[in-house]
């Protein structure tokens, strides 16, 4: 017998990452029913043309929202089986409010966390006043961060003497907020992640501004080893913010597989 005729088969899959999509087509293969969260129309794109139940569009600002999701699922589709928290590592508020509305409501919750790599070639700092620590004099460091880090960033390195540069997403959201920070808008370079295995235009922008160290945080996935790569291949620093430890309690899985066992388990409680 197929375990998912013992338990709700619609699990709620809030993404952030590039492995929601890889997840939630795997998934639907396997029979389960999927509704998807994403911050944005762009971020839906990729979900389009998949055979969804829902795509539910927009940040989910608040607990309310969240708890509404779940008791509206449980009014009319039988709730949902699981939800599965697929956002960024360094998303700590909408992690801490899906944890605790799941709790609140008795609902299955698993967190996806991506594997820590360990990188010989990187520094860790805790937070980016840490920076200081660093001789950055008269140095030229590229700043490969969520906008959202941007300016904390860009304060400290520029205190300590650095010249500084930025590389940023091609969305509205993070165009809008390098235009108002306070860099120079010939230090910084709009673009998506190369897809390219060794970060051709990463590398283009390294050299012209002759970079001396990059900064990103260890997010983990395609990005986090991309930058590692390029700072190895070309001999300069790769500092990276530590990633947060606040939900390391949490019930989480580091891969595909072992978030299938999970589920599984689930149905048999």
């Amino acid at each position: 017998m197929d375990i998912r005729k013992k338990c709700q088969p619609h699990l709620w899959l809030l993404t952030g990452t590039g492995e929601g999509h890889v997840f939630a087509k795997s998934l639907l293969k396997e029979g389960w029913k999927i509704t998807v969260s994403v911050v944005s129309n762009r971020a839906s794109i990729p979900y389009e043309k998949l055979n969804l139940e829902k795509i539910l569009i927009g940040a989910l600002i608040s607990e309310e929202e969240i708890r509404s999701v779940i008791l509206n699922a449980r009014s009319h589709e039988n709730g949902f089986h699981c939800v599965i928290d697929l956002t960024h590592p360094f998303a700590m508020k909408i992690t801490g409010s899906i944890t605790k509305v799941c709790k609140e409501l008795g609902q299955p919750l698993i967190r996806y966390e991506r594997t820590i790599e360990n990188f010989s070639n990187a520094f860790l700092i805790e937070k980016f006043s840490d920076l200081k620590n660093y001789d950055l004099k008269n140095k030229s460091i590229l700043l490969a961060l969520g906008v959202r880090h941007l300016q904390e960033a860009l304060l400290v390195a520029r205190n300590s003497g650095a010249n500084v540069y930025a590389r940023v997403l091609a969305n509205p959201e993070s165009i809008r907020k390098i235009l108002a920070s306070s860099i120079k808008k010939s230090n910084f370079a709009i673009l998506n992640p190369s897809v390219s295995s060794d970060g051709k235009i990463e590398k283009a922008l390294i050299r012209k501004w002759n970079i001396a160290g990059v900064v990103c945080r260890q997010s983990g996935g395609r990005n986090e080893i991309l930058w590692h790569r390029i700072c190895s291949s070309m001999g300069i620093n790769l500092l990276m913010l530590e990633r947060p430890t606040k939900f390391k309690n949490i019930n989480s899985v580091d891969s595909y597989d072992k978030l299938i066992k999970r589920l599984k388990s689930i149905c048999l409680e």
